[in-house]
């Protein structure tokens, strides 16, 4: 699938179209896993369109269309979240492709990648890391997330699923790795891996 990806705010007036995807089948497995009406669509997106949580929501657009929602957020700002991955820095991003014709045909991939550089990382610009995690099961979604430049830092469990932490850097220093971030993450991660073994 060709054409350029845009991204636009979710809306009030996007809440059905939102409930009519997070009910189909695709979903079932790995993001909205029970029926949910468009009552409970709006209490849970509603706040964050009126901006009353930190939780910024955006729909992907290809062709005039929406096609995706993807939503960002600082880790600092969800305390849950911090202690469920570790991690206590950096914003998150969660993802889904409302229509299912597009999956499998690179839109993901540059959906996620397009989302991180034009609208996470510029809406928290003191944020050099950006977070993603997937349930292992769910190879599909690590894929995407690997070809969007995501790198597995490590394993985790929410709400009883075992699950893959991956990030992706804003920049890298090389020439000067104490200040690096992700390099620190990453050593910490081996060094625990090398430990466990």
């Amino acid at each position: 699938m060709t054409g350029q990806i845009a991204y636009r705010p979710l809306a009030e007036a996007d809440l059905p179209l939102m409930a009519d995807w997070l009910n189909r089948p695709h979903l079932r497995a790995f993001y909205q896993r029970e029926p949910i009406s468009l009552a409970a669509v709006a209490a849970k997106y509603g706040p964050r369109i009126r901006r009353e949580v930190p939780t910024h929501s955006w729909l992907a657009i290809l062709a005039g269309a929406p096609f995706g929602y993807l939503q960002c957020y600082r880790v600092a700002d969800w305390a849950d979240w911090r202690g469920t991955i570790g991690v206590d820095h950096g914003v998150s991003i969660d993802l889904f492709i409302g229509e299912a014709a597009l999956i499998g045909h690179g839109v993901g991939r540059r959906m996620l990648a397009g989302y991180v550089d034009q609208v996470a990382f510029p809406q928290h610009p003191d944020e050099r890391l950006c977070w993603i995690g997937h349930e292992l099961e769910n190879a599909a979604a690590r894929g995407c997330s690997a070809a969007a430049g995501f790198v597995p830092v490590r394993e985790y469990v929410e709400d009883g699923a075992r699950c893959v932490l991956m990030v992706r850097q804003l920049f890298s220093r090389t020439d000067d790795l104490k200040n690096d971030p992700l390099h620190g993450i990453l050593r910490r991660s081996s060094s625990a891996a090398r430990a466990a073994r």
